[in-house]
């Protein structure tokens, strides 16, 4: 058992396996998994890992799964073994796919059968990796999950310990280069970030965690699944974000907290049976990505209204959450993402990096103290964006008399759909390649009717080479082929030019 100073999360999973064996830690798909039973699972995979798959310490290990037990298993395995997690999202298109997979130098592989295809598409840049584990497996030509996490070696097995600044997990975010970067977050980060979570959103042992948002993203890598396991809390893993599927399983699980991206909780809101539904073991909804429309809070507030609603802020480069705004804040303040939390330094910056008055819109940064150490593969990377010790997030904002913080675009031409971001120059960059397209720009619009949960729409402005013959078919199906789903334009406009101001640039803001 773990002394009373925890220094890394394997800590926070050997305290807990100890302390609540018999307790549930994972429910997926109608099955519940103890503590004591991931321990196992997992131990026999960290075993394989080692003796069969030839892991060295600090190696890491690509995880491109969609939500699943297998997931949150091989996590764990990985970081137990003293790999490192490098998260890959299995919806990218095959260009990005490649690129990642290439980045993370892993020579191991872990994928679902249901993305199986998709990932290994993207398989013909990354050279390091010479051996894949497949959990279901569509195509029998690797090792499959069933047979790693089966087995006795957990018995023999025993748990890495790190040093604090040992890297756990890689994070991939885009950024205005256009290439994804790999965020490292360290062992002491994420004991940083659980400490926040607890503060931000007052999460109990005997909690049930919705886990509805991607696994891949940082909310569950940073905070959900460490979290978990400090407070030995149980996590009720949805496969898809499906409304009908998320009430069922907030009634079977006895969910009680529920973390996601605005979208969730207006798709939760739109039916008329939410009253209906036995929801009253819930009692936290906390959203973050883009602020909650006030309509959707009221809503929420009409048909669950035991239910706390609180946003929450943070970058995948400041170790997650760095901001929370209260309950009785939702609607008064509906705009605004909060506070900083307590051992959280934020200002607003003029472009010569000296702190404005309340009142005032520049840039947001956030203390080096506060941010991850760098890129993977990137020495140095980090240090563009840093002026002295602060970090330049390049998101405009102000603070207001009261001390609040309202965030009101990206510096960095960064679309926001459905809390996925989307890079508009990259996007501009694949039209682009498109024959017989001369110039493209694109844009966010604000969604609106049927689709207003998605927060932002990706509309692309094309200017098409006379004589040529270029339709609404031609891009969104080459662009389908490039990028993720959700990068792939909705609106797709024609005209003969791109307004452009006296130096030429494009005047963006005209073609919305």
């Amino acid at each position: 058992m773990a002394g009373p100073e925890m220094t890394d999360i394997v800590q926070y999973w050997r305290n807990t396996v100890a302390r609540f064996p018999h307790k549930p830690a994972v429910i997926y798909q109608g099955r519940t998994y103890t503590w004591a039973e991931v321990d196992r699972l997992s131990g026999n995979m960290s075993s394989e890992l080692l003796q069969h798959f030839e892991l060295g310490e600090g190696d890491t290990v690509a995880i491109a799964m969609p939500n699943c037990a297998e997931f949150f298993l091989a996590y764990w395995a990985v970081i137990r073994a003293g790999g490192v997690v490098a998260a890959v999202n299995p919806r990218l298109g095959e260009d990005e796919m490649a690129h990642i997979l290439s980045d993370t130098r892993a020579h191991i592989l872990i994928v679902h059968g249901r993305v199986q295809e998709q990932v290994e598409a993207g398989l013909r840049e990354a050279d390091d990796i010479e051996r894949i584990i497949v959990a279901e497996p569509r195509i029998e030509r690797s090792a499959r999950f069933a047979d790693v996490i089966d087995g006795e070696g957990w018995q023999d097995f025993e748990d890495w310990e790190p040093p604090p600044d040992a890297t756990a997990i890689i994070a991939y975010t885009s950024g205005t280069t256009g290439k994804p970067k790999g965020a490292m977050m360290r062992h002491c980060d994420l004991l940083f970030n659980v400490k926040n979570c607890l503060v931000a959103h007052g999460f109990r042992h005997e909690d049930v965690h919705m886990v509805a948002l991607p696994m891949f993203h940082c909310t569950a890598l940073y905070s959900l699944l460490p979290s978990a396991a400090y407070l030995g809390g149980t996590l009720a893993i949805a496969p898809r974000p499906n409304r009908g599927e998320l009430l069922d399983l907030i009634e079977s699980a006895r969910v009680t907290t529920f973390l996601g991206p605005p979208t969730l909780f207006a798709m939760l809101a739109m039916g008329d049976d939410l009253a209906e539904r036995d929801t009253s073991s819930l009692r936290l909804i906390a959203y973050a990505g883009s602020p909650m429309h006030p309509d959707t809070i009221r809503r929420l507030r009409e048909q669950i209204p035991h239910v706390e609603l609180r946003n929450f802020f943070g970058l995948t480069e400041t170790t997650s959450v760095t901001h929370v705004l209260p309950s009785e804040d939702a609607l008064s303040h509906a705009e605004s993402v909060g506070k900083p939390l307590p051992e959280v330094r934020a200002i607003v910056a003029d472009e010569e990096g000296n702190e404005l008055p309340p009142g005032q819109t520049g840039e947001l940064c956030i203390h080096r103290a506060n941010v991850i150490p760098g890129y993977w593969n990137m020495p140095n990377r980090l240090e563009d964006d840093f002026r002295g010790a602060w970090f330049r997030t390049g998101d405009l904002a102000h603070i207001d008399e009261d001390g609040y913080l309202y965030v009101h675009g990206r510096e960095k031409d960064i679309i926001i759909v459905g809390a996925e971001n989307v890079v508009a120059s990259e996007v501009e960059a694949v039209i682009a390649e498109l024959e017989g397209v001369r110039e493209v720009a694109v844009v966010g619009l604000q969604a609106t009717g049927i689709r207003s949960y998605l927060g932002e729409l990706v509309k692309a402005v094309v200017v098409v080479e006379e004589g040529a013959q270029v339709n609404e078919r031609d891009v969104k199906r080459h662009c389908t082929h490039r990028l993720a789903s959700y990068q792939v334009p909705q609106i797709i406009e024609f005209r003969d030019e791109l307004p452009r101001n006296p130096a030429g640039k494009v005047l963006k803001r005209e073609l919305k």
